[in-house]
């Protein structure tokens, strides 16, 4: 029986991966490292540690220690917060939602970014936030995912998850959890690994109200 749904954050709940990649491109351009948004778009949900060290081995470079404290704090300054949105129908989808399920964010980014998502977009709609500075290891490990499970205090049978990056879909997979992704920074053969793919967030929107006890496809 579904109890839990467990989101991911940038790309699935709000449209953020354009300015969360563009700034990272800027940041990272400062220091000698040249990416694409593409680049970034296929490392989305790695906590930052775990961004930085591939991208510099992608470079044929070694990050330096300071690299991994500073580069986040530039990243975050660059950062065109104020054009992030919600996806439209989200907010109302999720309220919705959380009359009938328990709901949760798994994000790869800093408690700061996520916590502003969630109160300013979503607010009472998460019972258990997990941000990339909560463990040492991000996704592509299941950590996350298993550390959301923790705290809702469910079995993998009971949750579903929300991705829509490889990394975040092998990291709910490796937790044992069913996902299902929408391709919206990706195309869909970059996702095929989930258990389902929707093509964009209406059709995604329209598989979680399907969720709810009573609803169905309309």
């Amino acid at each position: 029986m579904l109890k839990a749904i467990i989101f991911d954050v940038d790309g699935v709940l709000v449209d953020s991966m354009r300015f969360q990649a563009e700034a990272w491109v800027k940041t990272l351009k400062e220091v000698g490292v040249t990416v694409s948004r593409e680049d970034i778009y296929e490392l989305e949900g790695s906590n930052n540690l775990g961004l930085i060290k591939l991208v510099f081995e992608k470079a044929g470079k070694e990050p330096e220690p300071w690299h991994y404290e500073q580069l986040p704090v530039k990243k975050r300054e660059v950062l065109e917060f104020d054009r992030i949105k919600p996806f439209e129908g989200m907010p109302s989808c999720l309220n919705q939602l959380k009359r009938h399920f328990r709901l949760a964010m798994v994000s790869g980014s800093n408690f700061d970014i996520v916590s502003t998502f969630a109160n300013s977009f979503f607010p009472d709609c998460f019972e258990v936030i997990v941000t990339g500075g909560d463990l040492e290891r991000g996704k592509p490990c299941p950590d996350p995912y298993i550390k959301a499970l923790e705290k809702l205090d469910l079995a993998t049978n009971e949750c579903i998850v929300v991705e829509n990056a490889p990394l975040g879909i092998t990291a709910a997979k490796r937790a044992g959890l069913y996902c299902v992704a929408v391709a919206s920074m990706l195309s869909p053969e970059k996702v095929k690994h989930a258990d389902i793919v929707f093509e964009n967030h209406a059709v995604l929107l329209d598989y979680l109200k399907s969720l709810i006890p009573g609803e169905s496809h309309t």
